[in-house]
């Protein structure tokens, strides 16, 4: 079972401390509005320095028109920034929540990872661990995230890009999953299948 949960990241408007942000695309001689709501027109209800460092936010985002925005809080107060100018600072610990079931074919391998911990199984290449260090979300694209680890004993490293698509195929079903996968190893295989966020769910 692959216990990863990501969509939780931009799921609910609850207050939650563990997700953060850091500022990033503004020039250093400029500042991010946050602004009373998701509009770049909306009265302004306070500033972020260039370089502005684990800002809380409360989970909430909106989609209006091509631009993501996501709802932080600044000194108390709740406001609106593009997604564009901040990059989720979350560990992989708080990022991943619930069991994932993830597997593939032509190799087949399954992966069953719990929080940071990851048991690879694939039938050409056996068994081994996963640990995966680091988490982050695509600017703008709250859905798509990149992971990266290492495994082995000699540590090689591993990068793994999980899409919720709500329409991954295994290929030999007519079942469709919630997310797709890629996991490159370095210097090893390259392997692509789907997910399922539920125990007692069907792997693919």
């Amino acid at each position: 079972m692959l216990s990863v949960s990501c969509a939780l990241l931009f799921s609910t408007a609850k207050g939650r401390a563990d997700v953060t942000y850091d500022v990033t695309n503004v020039a250093t001689d400029d500042q991010l509005n946050v602004r009373a709501t998701p509009s770049a027109t909306a009265e302004k209800v306070g500033t972020l320095a260039f370089d502005a460092k684990t800002i809380t936010a409360t989970g909430a985002s909106r989609q209006v028109g091509r631009s993501v925005w996501v709802e932080i809080i600044v000194e108390g107060r709740k406001g609106w920034v593009n997604a564009a100018y901040v990059t989720p600072t979350r560990a992989l610990t708080s990022l991943c929540q619930e069991p994932l079931v993830c597997s593939g074919t032509e190799p087949f391998w399954a992966l069953q990872l719990d929080k940071t911990r990851g048991d690879f199984d694939s039938l050409s290449e056996g068994k081994s661990v996963i640990e995966f260090h680091t988490s982050r979300s695509a600017h703008g694209v709250p859905n798509i995230w990149s992971l990266k680890g290492t495994t082995g004993p000699a540590r090689s490293p591993v990068f793994a890009l999980l899409e919720e698509t709500n329409q991954c195929s295994d290929g030999m079903s007519d079942l469709t999953y919630r997310y797709s996968i890629r996991i490159d190893i370095k210097d090893g295989p390259f392997y692509a299948g789907c997910c399922n966020p539920h125990p007692g769910q069907p792997a693919p």
